[in-house]
């Protein structure tokens, strides 16, 4: 028995493929035909959620290695062309289907029945095994939208005159709470804080010495190119790291003493472990919460720019989210 592969991914609106069939076939160099599979509609043209399915593969990690592949294809083209797409790259389980029902469908029907899986997953190529893609639209909202009113009461008085460096960190921040894409959004939100944090300049004695380095690089022959190069990310040195600002920063601040229950310090500090980890091309674990880091380090943001822009502190309540299904709003198909 060989193996399939299904990839799934969505695009922000409905109506990027134009196509009045539910699925529909390419072809693909060295042989491989690649199959576009509605989710969440009847046909592609109204669906936001679709898989790609390549059948043939002769073993599980051949399977595996050309669905990595084909994402890793996407989302080049989507950067290169930009698509809209969002095409996980870490893959979870978004739906289960429990041991009594699998044995049910198994002993009356004869076909297995998979979990659904965000991002690749690999299973046997074989028709007597599909999975129940649970679709819907659920809309969440404030169960309070006019809390937006009163904030503006609260704050339509207050004076605001911001820098440049504040108004790049709000721009920041404000493309930042549009990104569906968690690691985007985590990156955005640390890039407004890399704006609102000062780097102290180096004592006099690291600065001498650091123009002693320079000196050195222009006296030993270099290609000019190669020794401005040297030189100018040697005069970045002259101050100290993000890292260390981050961390000195954290140290004179009083309040907030903790975010998302942890010391101000350690918070930063996981941060910045996480900015590292994504800029080195590191997996990161599953205990990595994006969503959590970047509402803590907004709200750090926010009372960086408070506190540098001497506003009056003020209270706003939020109040809990409302979730609404429509009629008809949910389906259950079998892919």
């Amino acid at each position: 028995m060989g193996f399939r592969f299904r990839l799934t991914f969505h695009h922000m609106t409905s109506g990027f493929f134009c196509f009045e069939e539910e699925s529909k076939t390419f072809s693909l160099n060295e042989g491989i035909e690649l199959t576009l599979v509605a989710r969440d509609a009847d046909i592609l043209s109204k669906a936001s959620r679709f898989h790609l399915e390549a059948h043939g593969f002769p073993d599980e990690d051949t399977a595996r290695a050309e669905g990595e592949r084909l994402r890793l294809r996407l989302r080049v083209l989507n950067s290169l062309l930009g698509l809209g797409i969002t095409v996980p790259i870490i893959d979870t389980t978004s739906a289960s289907v429990s041991a009594a029902i699998k044995e049910k469908v198994l002993r009356e029907t004869g076909g297995v029945a998979l979990d659904s899986i965000v991002g690749l997953g690999v299973f046997p190529d074989d028709d007597n095994y599909f999975e129940y893609v649970l679709a819907g639209t659920a809309n969440v909202h404030p169960s309070d939208p006019s809390y937006l009113f009163r904030a503006l009461a609260q704050v339509w008085l207050i004076e605001m005159h911001f820098d440049e460096r504040t108004e790049d960190a709000l721009e920041i921040l404000g493309r930042a709470t549009t990104e569906t894409s968690l690691r985007a959004k985590f990156l955005l939100t640390y890039l407004a804080t890399e704006r609102m944090v000062d780097r102290a300049a180096r004592g006099d004695a690291a600065k001498a010495l650091i123009k002693e380095f320079q000196e050195r690089v222009r006296s030993v022959g270099l290609d000019k190119r190669e020794a401005d190069s040297l030189c100018g990310s040697l005069a970045h040195l002259n101050e100290q790291s993000f890292g260390s600002a981050l961390t000195a920063l954290a140290d004179r601040i009083v309040d907030p003493q903790e975010i998302c229950g942890k010391p101000l310090r350690k918070f930063l500090s996981e941060c910045l472990s996480v900015r590292n980890t994504i800029a080195h091309n590191a997996a990161l674990g599953p205990e990595t919460n994006l969503q959590e880091l970047s509402d803590g380090l907004r709200h750090f943001v926010m009372t960086l720019i408070w506190t540098a822009n001497c506003i009056p502190s003020v209270s706003i309540d939020v109040p809990a989210s409302a979730i609404s299904i429509p009629e008809n709003g949910l389906s259950i198909r079998v892919r």
